[in-house]
């Protein structure tokens, strides 16, 4: 008998290893089923509450498809060359706060009032950063993380945009309440996610949650994205050496700190030389931050066109291009004449 019992408990099953030991440990003995949590199918219907998936009327909702790499270009284009970036304050979401760090370095470098907002900061810091949305006219913008997607009430904020897709829809649904706030003809906004190929099960639940099978797409001219690119490399690039030489200034106050506690003298052997140290690969690599620098500084002087303007106002596309720039006013970051090489830059 026990052994007719064996022969029918190992023909409903056949499952082994770790998953096997867990089940016999546990008592099981009615038949396994299998759930796969690895498919990549995108669900047809999703349950969500109709509270859960409430937007405001006046609410845009836009997407960008797009490769992870190149969501920086994309969000820059955005913010600078689009009636949707430039209308007004913008929110930036990211998942994480390291995100939020890159993404806000990234956007100061390249001359735009970019301001942070997370669980990390101190109290005055997160009150400047939300009191550089009450402008409408402004073109300020704060980058946050799911801090600021519930309890932030501020009318002017114009367009929220999701650098990373939500996690939840319930986290979807909140960050894109901060916008299209009140009611009456006023109360409009603009939603627009960045989704990379691995973000697109997750946004296309937020799609079905909310009714939709998709979003409007927010492209970017091809020309004004190919600038944004340029522009977003240098200053990716200069960021990235500007990390390097804190860390390094960072691990040397640590030395000369430890050395001065303990009341010993420090051999000046063991500190980092920098990056503009002794060896000729640092001066190369400080020499080409210096470029970088140079030419960033020279494009950002400049308003990013779909056709320059010479002198003979003539061309394809010429009319198409003065009528974009008079819905989105150029953002250009100047260099007043007074002011010295490596001084305060002016906006314009």
């Amino acid at each position: 008998k026990k052994k007719k019992m064996k022969a029918k408990s190992s023909g409903k099953s056949k499952i082994n290893g770790p998953i096997a030991d867990i089940l016999s440990k546990a008592g099981s003995q009615n038949k396994v089923k299998v759930v796969d949590l690895s498919t990549s199918d995108v669900p047809t219907s999703i349950a969500v509450s109709k509270e859960a998936a409430k937007l405001p009327a006046g609410l845009s909702l836009y997407q960008v498809l797009c490769t992870q790499r190149h969501k920086d270009s994309h969000l820059y284009g955005l913010l600078l060359c689009t009636k949707i970036g430039s209308a007004g304050p913008s929110l930036v979401f990211c998942n994480s706060i390291g995100c939020v760090k890159r993404v806000h370095a990234l956007l100061s470098k390249l001359g735009l009032p970019a301001k942070m907002l997370h669980a990390d900061l101190a109290q005055k810091a997160r009150m400047q950063a939300i009191e550089s949305l009450n402008s409408s006219k402004s073109r300020a913008v704060v980058v946050c993380t799911d801090v600021a997607a519930r309890g932030l009430d501020i009318g002017s904020i114009a367009t929220v945009i999701h650098y990373d897709v939500p996690r939840s829809v319930d986290t979807f649904v909140h960050r894109s309440g901060r916008t299209a706030r009140g009611v009456g003809e006023q109360a409009v906004g603009n939603s627009v996610s960045l989704v990379s190929p691995a973000e697109e099960k997750k946004h296309m639940t937020c799609c079905v949650a909310v009714g939709r099978k998709g979003f409007e797409d927010a492209g970017i001219n091809g020309k004004l994205l190919s600038s944004a690119q340029e522009r977003v490399s240098l200053a990716a690039k200069i960021v990235s050496f500007e990390e390097a030489e804190f860390r390094i200034g960072q691990n040397n106050s640590w030395y000369k700190k430890a050395a001065e506690e303990a009341g010993l003298d420090l051999d000046e052997g063991l500190l980092d030389d920098g990056v503009s140290g002794r060896t000729m690969q640092d001066v190369r690599r400080q020499g080409e931050a210096r470029k970088y620098r140079d030419r960033l500084r020279a494009l950002l002087a400049q308003p990013m066109r779909t056709q320059n303007f010479g002198k003979f106002l003539s061309g394809a596309g010429l009319r198409e291009a003065i009528r974009a720039e008079r819905e989105v006013k150029p953002y250009v970051v100047g260099q007043s004449k007074n002011t010295k090489k490596g001084g305060k830059r002016k906006r314009s």
